[in-house]
């Protein structure tokens, strides 16, 4: 297990958590059951862990479940790009925390035993900390010691350097000016003209051959867009820790000895089933809730679905796995009642508690598989780390790829000309393939993890360098490239020479213009980069801007922003001033990813 920090609360927690999870008979045999010494990332010698990441993304991933109302798919966490998230909040936090480090800024142990008794005054009894609390704690929270350790320290620094040098406000009459600018109204008269619609002489497609000069200095000029991809022969080698389970298995009696002398980790946490109202406004909350008042549930059930207000139902679930504002109100509530409204960052909500299910210690029969995952993988950790490092020895000994694996009795796969294409529908085969497009030809890779239970080596047989393509082959895209390109052109030419003659541009392109109301806060179809230039642009002046299926001009007829500004309440400059510090110090930070273990984790998600 790698070294806890140096303070009494550390080495304490790491002996009462140690202590009774692994009090088994023959225990030094487990001693590394739940390491785990993988990095996602490393920022100047600050890292973070895989533990670290895999909780961020599980609280950000509920936080999503929570506002579209249902569980999100492997999909659906890639395209919302939750683990992009996940590594952002971690990266910045640990650019401060590094920061914090280097220069000395530190707590003293008293200190971080207050903050932890403080955050966590569940983990005590009569003044001392419980072991049984901490590991039901860690073991919910998905924490190891030192994650919590630091967790507690890095927290507490934060909070007094933003104190200290960030809690700042904006001058109370800049912020009424901002309210102002939020506020204002534009009118323009808008020219949205789709690329079909424009038609441009000599340059149609069926008048533009192959041969045509112009397109062909358009091709030379940008052959960098129409290369081949290049492709590659390669052999790997893939070790799985699923191929060796079956050679694990504990006995019956094993499985019963551990159950009995670690009943402590087997208890299931409270549990609720309830349902979810979420409403926009307070004021839409307050309504529903008068609306409901002496209504059993049955009856408000068929109120909501009469006035199409829409709720969830969550079943089974764990204050860890709902929003903190929302747990504190569902579990105080009393089963069948009604919640006041709740407020989250996502929306305001009122809740209906159907069921709790109390806190149990699960019955042998019930914990039998987990036991028998845990000690299995245990076994296959041990065997699987001592196949890693034969095979390392192997490499660094210069064994070839064919070498490794008949000595290993291991499979060697072939695969010819392939693309670095992530699209593969096997993430693992994705892995391999995304790795060999970094490495050099007839190299051995060293032996690269994709998760914790998945390895490979690789070798390069073969490398196909990238071309360019043969204009036949791609006559069509380029002729289309060609034209939009000279479309886009055109539109950039008239609006240079008519910035302030917005009729000019109208007669050019035989279109009425279309009278438009904007606001910053209203949403409408318009890019938004050029939504952003209408904004910027001053009255009488003619805005231009472009999409993939349209150029669009518009001229400001007149700016409107409020006479008096709101008084809002006060806008706190520590966002500003603490990314704007950010900036500068991550000049003076190294941040490298595991990206081949970020994509294997992210691979279990499906």
């Amino acid at each position: 297990m790698r070294a806890f920090r140096k303070s009494w609360i550390g080495i304490g927690l790491a002996i009462l958590f140690a202590a009774s999870l692994f009090f088994f008979r023959g225990s030094t045999r487990y001693s590394n059951l739940f390491n785990s010494d993988n990095f996602v990332a490393d920022i100047s010698g600050t890292p973070i862990s895989t533990t670290k990441f895999l909780r961020s993304m599980d609280m950000n991933i509920n936080q999503f479940s929570q506002m579209i109302g249902n569980k999100l798919t492997g999909d659906q966490i890639r395209s919302f790009q939750v683990h992009q998230l996940a590594l952002k909040n971690l990266v910045n936090s640990a650019i401060f925390e590094n920061e914090f480090d280097k220069i000395n800024f530190i707590l003293d142990e008293t200190t971080i035993a207050k903050e932890t008794k403080r955050n966590f005054p569940d983990l005590y009894i009569n003044n001392k900390l419980d072991d049984e609390i901490l590991n039901t704690f860690l073991r919910r929270q998905g924490l190891k010691i030192e994650d919590l350790v630091d967790l507690i320290n890095f927290e507490t620094r934060s909070i007094v350097f933003d104190q200290l040098f960030f809690q700042k406000n904006y001058p109370l009459q800049l912020q009424i000016n901002f309210n102002k600018y939020e506020n204002q109204n534009r009118e323009i008269e808008l020219l949205k003209i789709p690329y079909d619609e424009i038609i441009l002489e000599n340059y149609n497609k069926d008048q533009i051959s192959k041969d045509n000069n112009e397109l062909l200095d358009y091709f030379n000029n940008n052959s960098d867009q129409y290369m081949t991809k290049e492709e590659r022969d390669i052999s790997y080698i893939l070790i799985s820790k699923s191929d060796y389970r079956d050679n694990f298995s504990p006995s019956e009696d094993s499985l019963n000895e551990y159950y009995n002398n670690n009943k402590n980790l087997f208890i299931n946490p409270e549990e609720r089933s309830f349902k979810q109202f979420n409403f926009k406004s307070k004021e839409e909350a307050d309504e529903f809730k008068l609306s409901i008042s002496g209504k059993n549930n049955e009856q408000i059930i068929i109120f909501a679905e009469e006035n199409n207000i829409v709720f969830n139902e969550f079943k089974n679930v764990d204050r860890n796995k709902v929003l903190e504002q929302l747990a504190n109100a569902i579990f105080e509530l009393d089963k069948g009642s009604v919640s006041d409204v709740v407020q989250t960052t996502l929306a305001y909500h009122i809740i209906i508690l159907d069921e709790i299910f109390p806190e149990k210690e699960l019955k042998f029969d019930e914990a039998k598989n987990e036991i028998n995952n845990s000690l299995t993988n245990f076994e296959v950790d041990n065997y699987f780390n001592e196949l890693k490092s034969s095979l390392d020895q192997q490499i660094l000994d210069g064994f070839s790829i064919t070498e490794i694996a008949d000595q290993n009795n291991l499979k060697l796969i072939n695969k010819k000309k392939i693309l670095n294409n992530t699209n593969e529908d096997d993430p693992t085969l994705s892995n391999v393939i995304s790795f060999s497009f970094t490495q050099n030809k007839d190299f051995v890779s060293d032996l690269v993890d994709i998760d914790n239970d998945t390895s490979f080596i690789v070798n390069i047989d073969d490398i196909y360098p990238s071309k360019i393509e043969s204009i036949d082959n791609i006559f069509d895209s380029l002729l289309n490239d060609f034209i939009f390109t000279k479309k886009t052109e055109q539109a950039e030419n008239i609006f240079e020479n008519n910035k302030e003659i917005f009729t000019n541009i109208s007669k050019f392109y035989a279109t009425n213009p279309e009278n438009l109301n904007l606001s910053l806060k209203t949403n409408d179809e318009l890019p938004i980069s050029f939504k952003q230039k209408i904004f910027e642009t001053d009255i009488d002046k003619v805005a231009f801007g472009s999409d993939e299926n349209a150029i669009y001009f518009a001229n400001i007829k007149s700016i409107k922003i409020p006479k008096e500004g709101e008084n809002t309440s006060n806008i706190n400059l520590i966002g500003d001033l603490k990314t704007a510090f950010g900036s500068e110090i991550i000049k003076t930070k190294e941040i490298s990813f595991n990206d081949e273990l970020i994509n294997g984790l992210l691979s279990q998600y499906k």
